[in-house]
């Protein structure tokens, strides 16, 4: 298992993602912003929302605005804060992306490198249907795979557990070493890991028909 990354190293890592996520969502056309994400039930516009607020947030001021718009439940505060936050106007969106990168919220009990997962898998989910081009995979999706793993944060005890990934076009690999192997580009394995079946989709292997299945 890769040693994790110090957590200054991280909060960078969040930053960088942040704005390179603000300059490929500057050559969306307008009318990608209303299409569906791969985020079920949320628009384009609401995925960055969400990933606007988080940025601009604090951990505090999170759990009381979620619970003020949805007292019932926190993912419904969640998804309201997000949709209300997207009703932005595009432009203004990605500016304010751009602009708090830096932001330090992570959710109660867990390190930046969820923020770096979110950003990653929230852009994905953006990008890939409208058209644009997704990050390429590198040491700081290796980061976030592993944390996947190590916290059971996405599919925890399901059969992603026992699938040894690896990412091509990376050069690296999370999972047990003798379970059946998942194939493809690091950015699906991370969608994979994340519970969408649209980077299940892009893999290959005995460790891809296990999770199709």
């Amino acid at each position: 298992m890769p040693a994790s990354p110090d957590t200054a190293t991280v909060r960078t890592w969040v930053a960088e993602a942040r704005v390179d996520l603000a300059d490929r969502l500057d050559a969306l056309p307008a009318e990608a912003w209303d299409a569906d994400s791969l985020c079920a039930g949320w628009r384009v516009r609401d995925v960055i929302g969400h990933l606007v607020h988080l940025a601009e947030t604090s951990r505090a001021r999170m759990v009381v605005e979620a619970a003020r718009v949805a007292p019932a439940t926190l993912n419904g505060g969640v998804t309201k804060l997000a949709r209300r936050a997207g009703a932005a106007e595009p432009a203004d969106l990605v500016r304010r992306l751009r602009e708090a990168g830096g932001g330090g919220f992570t959710p109660p009990g867990i390190g930046p490198v969820a923020a770096l997962g979110e950003t990653f898998v929230h852009g994905s989910d953006v990008l890939r249907p409208t058209g644009g081009t997704p990050r390429p995979a590198d040491e700081r999706t290796l980061a976030v795979a592993v944390f996947y793993r190590r916290t059971g944060f996405a599919f925890g005890s399901r059969p992603a557990a026992k699938v040894r990934f690896t990412a091509d076009d990376a050069g690296w690999s999370v999972g047990p070493e003798d379970g059946p192997p998942a194939h493809g580009p690091g950015e699906a394995v991370l969608l994979a890991l994340a519970g969408r079946p649209e980077g299940v989709a892009d893999l290959t292997g005995p460790g891809a028909d296990r999770l199709s299945r």
